[in-house]
């Protein structure tokens, strides 16, 4: 078993600043950031999904770096529409958070049971999102490198969310993303962010797993063109198991202060004879 954890859109600002004067997006790394060393089992890697920083520039960027030092496992990060993925290998010089050159700054990820092929959908100057040909036939000659089973990262959802807010740079710009994953049948799981809510949909066949945000969530209708509302806390982070080929995907399911309140302790029995009860007569 291997365990990835994701987190996406810190919109990390300088120490003291307040993202929209009062959303502590800091506190809420930090906080963010402890869960994740608490987790157990411990996890083998660490993504970000994008929206690091909430201004492409190095007081920014240097206090995101203080933030995450503390993740003692593999840290790697993907740009989204708040980050510059031209200056992002400068200001990670330094760490092996981010090995992309230009022009595409996309790059994979051999370490593991499984690859990580991390996309750019950065376009200057927007909220909205570009997958252009280079970045799309550096992902075609990725993926017919190897079969070994995938995990596509990138930072917004290839798919229609319901969300006109997330909605609005329409569809075609994933269409020949979702054409290359058509032929690919060794990515299991495409994870993104962007969306401050979590939703889980499709490209093609491939699952989408969206996650909520570090900094806030977004509550929006779907299939309504209303704007959405904003609540000031962050969201757990994700953990993607992979398991016997195939990727599992949710929430934090054993944070380290809950062995006290495990079910066999509750009961007075052993973890083996409680199952055997349970059981009954199955075989």
């Amino acid at each position: 078993m291997t365990l990835l954890v994701q987190i996406t859109d810190t919109h990390i600002l300088p120490p003291g600043e307040l993202l929209y004067g009062y959303s502590d997006t800091s506190a809420h790394l930090r906080e963010t950031v402890r869960a994740i060393v608490a987790t157990r089992p411990k996890a083998d890697v660490v993504l970000i999904t994008g929206d690091l920083v909430e201004r492409s520039d190095g007081d920014c960027y240097n206090h995101f770096l203080d933030l995450i030092k503390r993740l003692d496992m593999p840290v790697y990060v993907i740009p989204g529409n708040h980050d510059d993925p031209a200056l992002m290998p400068g200001f990670f010089a330094d760490t092996a958070y981010f090995p992309a050159q230009g022009p595409t700054y996309q790059y994979t990820i051999e370490a593991f049971p499984f690859r990580i092929i991390a996309l750019n959908s950065h376009l200057c100057n927007s909220e909205l999102p570009a997958f252009d040909n280079d970045r799309l036939q550096w992902l075609e000659q990725a993926l017919e490198a190897s079969d070994k089973p995938t995990l596509v990262a990138i930072h917004h959802p290839p798919m229609k969310t319901g969300i006109e807010f997330i909605d609005m740079g329409g569809t075609q710009w994933f269409q020949g993303l979702k054409a290359v994953l058509d032929q690919s049948a060794q990515v299991k799981l495409v994870i993104c962010g962007h969306c401050h809510t979590d939703l889980i949909g499709h490209i093609g066949k491939v699952p989408v797993y969206i996650a909520g945000s570090t900094a806030h969530q977004l509550v929006a209708a779907r299939g309504r063109d209303v704007a959405p509302s904003f609540v000031n806390e962050p969201a757990a982070p994700v953990l993607h198991h992979f398991i016997n080929g195939e990727f599992l995907s949710g929430s934090n399911p054993w944070p380290a202060n809950t062995e006290h309140q495990r079910i066999d302790y509750d009961a007075g029995i052993d973890w083996e004879s409680l199952k055997k009860s349970m059981r009954g007569s199955a075989p």
